[in-house]
């Protein structure tokens, strides 16, 4: 009884290895993957994978019975390990998905039920009778609106805001209208200037004697202006200050950020700032539902892989993250020139509103 025992552990453990496997093949060469227990975390799909495997018991009537109850026992383990991954989700950069459910009994109960509900992606029937299966679920919808509040996101009639700012150009418009009624004020001082003028001829004559002086405080003065040393210190805040946006003109339609080498982690709410702590997305741009059906941000592994990415359809802004912050490392921070050229981006289209956002790291 022992040895059968022994031998189940060796087989469990040889076909998880295995099945570690299998989820690294069926990712892609871009995908952000995230290796969990008997699982993973797909960023880049936005799924969540565990597998389960269930042996049948000892005394059985029939084989059928037998491989009735090692599919049932298999599927158990499977919510088992998918819900385990999930409590390890980080929702932002305080806080898992964990902390919520500890918090409060009402999303422990709405999570447990969407991970009860996950679909069955794979079954296979092992020669020593045993099942495996595997079984999926999304990040976003459900598991995105039992853990977003309701208080998140900006109010749906954000559009309008963006009908306003679009009107930017007009100002130069008004400035052409105003150059013509200059010219016409001169010709109104013309006529008055010369009776003036042949009154007081004799006047003129101590005039050659006012230019001497001022010629030498101006020339004091431009001597000065170069010598100023204060202009030199601006570059060096080349690395906040230098714009890094890529971007071929026109509206944009999504936007990739290039956070590779900063130590970023993925998160389903990551926040995009700038060098001040100001919030450029998240929150205070996309609404709640668009949150929750779209989910805020995806994920990969290789910049090209994203920029063609369906998600930020054909032409993307390609920005350089600065640094990571927050205490799990899952926010974004960009350089004050690339924050303000996003800001005038967003401005101009929706990508921001509708989350068509890829992060890779």
């Amino acid at each position: 009884m022992m040895i059968r025992i022994r031998s189940l552990y060796v087989l469990f453990a040889t076909l998880l290895i295995a099945s570690h496997g299998a989820f690294a093949q069926s990712s892609g060469s871009g995908d952000a993957v995230e290796l969990s227990g008997a699982g993973k975390i797909n960023w880049t799909a936005g799924e969540v994978y565990a597998t389960g495997i269930g042996a049948p018991p000892s005394q059985v009537t029939s084989m059928a019975q037998a491989r009735a109850m090692a599919e049932r026992a298999a599927v158990v383990v499977a919510y088992r390990n998918l819900l385990e991954i999930v409590k390890g989700v980080r929702v932002d950069s305080e806080t898992v998905v964990q902390d919520f459910m500890v918090k409060s009994d009402s999303i422990r109960t709405r999570v447990d039920g969407i991970v009860r509900g996950a679909r069955i992606l794979k079954t296979q029937y092992l020669s020593d009778g045993s099942v495996e299966v595997l079984v999926a679920m999304s990040l976003k919808g459900a598991l995105m609106d039992s853990l977003v509040p309701e208080t998140f996101g900006r109010p749906g009639g954000s559009q309008p805001s963006v009908k306003s700012t679009q009107p930017l150009p007009r100002p130069s418009d008004v400035k052409q209208t105003q150059q013509p009624s200059k010219p016409t004020e001169p010709q109104k001082q013309e006529p008055v200037r010369p009776p003036v003028s042949k009154q007081n001829v004799p006047e003129k004559k101590p005039e050659p004697v006012k230019p001497s002086p001022p010629p030498t405080p101006a020339v004091t003065e431009k001597k000065q202006e170069p010598s100023k040393p204060s202009e030199p210190a601006r570059p060096v805040a080349t690395s906040e200050g230098e714009v890094t946006i890529a971007f071929k003109g026109g509206t944009a339609t999504g936007l990739v950020i290039d956070g590779r080498g900063l130590g970023l982690k993925p998160a389903l709410l990551p926040r995009i700032v700038d060098t001040q702590g100001q919030e450029i997305y998240v929150g205070q741009v996309v609404t709640r539902t668009n949150a929750v059906e779209q989910g805020v941000a995806g994920y990969a592994k290789d910049v090209n892989a994203a920029s063609n990415n369906f998600r930020v359809t054909d032409n993307p802004a390609v920005i350089k993250g600065l640094r990571a912050s927050g205490s799990a490392r899952t926010d974004i921070v960009v350089g004050q020139a690339d924050a303000q050229m996003l800001r005038q981006l967003g401005s101009r289209g929706d990508f921001l509103q509708y989350c068509r956002v890829i992060i890779v790291y």
